[in-house]
């Protein structure tokens, strides 16, 4: 997720379109201000090309969710809502639930799915995809 750079810090966060009008980022490790900074720039302008209708942001890889970063993800919710873009969170482990439960941080409307599968699931059903099983 990061590279030095001529002494500085340089963040590359990959958003990746996973199917038509779904974007998908993984976050890892410990994220701190400039790493949330990158990550919602870099999230806005691929909304913007590929005019995206939801985003999986799957923190499986989190190492720590303090208040801080729990804040940050409601923010990028909020943010692609505003933009037509559906955020679904997945990845939320049992220690990360337990966290953002304990910090009493409040995900009102925010939707999390505890897999990348049902995230997936869940992002195509609101695009009016079916998945079925042969």
């Amino acid at each position: 997720m990061t590279a030095r750079k001529g002494g500085e810090l340089e963040v590359s966060v990959p958003v990746n379109i996973v199917w038509d009008d779904i974007l998908m980022v993984s976050l890892s490790g410990i994220i701190d201000s400039q790493v949330a900074r990158v990550t919602t720039e870099t999230i806005l302008e691929r909304i913007d090309e590929t005019q995206a209708k939801a985003l999986v942001l799957d923190i499986l890889s989190v190492e720590t969710l303090d208040s801080a970063v729990a804040n940050h993800i409601i923010k990028i919710t909020r943010i692609t809502d505003l933009m037509g873009c559906t955020c679904i969170i997945s990845g939320v482990s049992g220690n990360i639930a337990m966290n953002i439960v304990n910090l009493g941080v409040d995900l009102g409307d925010v939707v999390t799915r505890a897999t990348l599968k049902d995230a997936l699931q869940y992002a195509l059903g609101q695009l009016g995809w079916e998945v079925k099983r042969k």
